[in-house]
């Protein structure tokens, strides 16, 4: 997750390029969750909507960090200055996008826990933040927190498939299995930096997935509203 330290040398400068397509199609999808939301008035769309808002806002801030990153890099002329300042900007990147991406987590978990109290919301944010906050390994933390919400959140729309069957749930299901398996691979990703090639794929692919699943659903009631007015 823009971590310098664990990117392949190759992969380097394609892992910014992927970031930056997260930050495009997770605010695709926050739009499209918001455009649902405000014809069926659905309460969990609108918090899936504000969800990948943030994970969106993740991403552009990252993104964002890593060119100015990229840029530091190609720049010769400041020699242990300009590294010193690459570390510095990495860390940032790394606190700014852990803070964002886990809150967009922390409302999906929110959603898929069932329980609307804002008390447990703020306590659910406490444990995880003081979580990140108190590990000497940041990045570890980050990946192993985001991993173990992910779990409460395929189990969710795990259920949410069992139920009803339709194909637009066991869509969204397969992208937050991706998503869960995309972070597990992260955890190794300080032993073998391969995993972290195999993780940023797996989350574009869930992200793209996400994205298919809500056109899906714009197009299926735009043809039910079509059809309704002329019945």
């Amino acid at each position: 997750m823009g971590n310098i330290f664990i990117t392949p040398q190759w992969f380097f400068g394609y892992d910014v390029l992927l970031e930056l397509s997260f930050a495009v199609i997770t605010m695709l999808v926050s739009f499209y969750a918001w455009k649902i939301y405000k014809v069926s008035e659905e309460r969990n769309l609108r918090l899936f909507s504000m969800a990948f808002l943030f994970i969106s806002i993740s991403y552009i801030v990252q993104s964002i960090l890593n060119f100015v990153i990229l840029e530091r890099l190609d720049d010769d002329i400041a020699g242990i200055i300009n590294l010193q300042s690459v570390y510095l900007l990495n860390l940032f990147g790394i606190y700014m996008h852990a803070i964002l991406f886990l809150i967009g987590l922390l409302i999906l978990t929110y959603v898929a826990l069932k329980i609307y109290s804002l008390r447990t919301f703020v306590l659910l944010s406490l444990l995880v933040f003081g979580s990140l906050y108190f590990s000497p390994y940041k990045t570890f933390m980050l990946f192993l927190i985001s991993s173990i919400l992910l779990g409460f959140i395929v189990y969710y729309y795990l259920t949410n498939y069992w139920n009803n069957r339709k194909a637009t749930s066991f869509i969204v299901l397969i992208a937050m299995v991706l998503l869960f398996v995309g972070y597990i691979q992260f955890l190794f990703a300080t032993d073998n930096s391969i995993y972290y090639v195999i993780g940023h794929l797996l989350e574009f692919a869930a992200y793209i997935l996400v994205l298919i699943n809500l056109l899906i659903i714009l197009r299926v009631g735009k043809k039910k509203i079509k059809n309704g007015k002329k019945a």
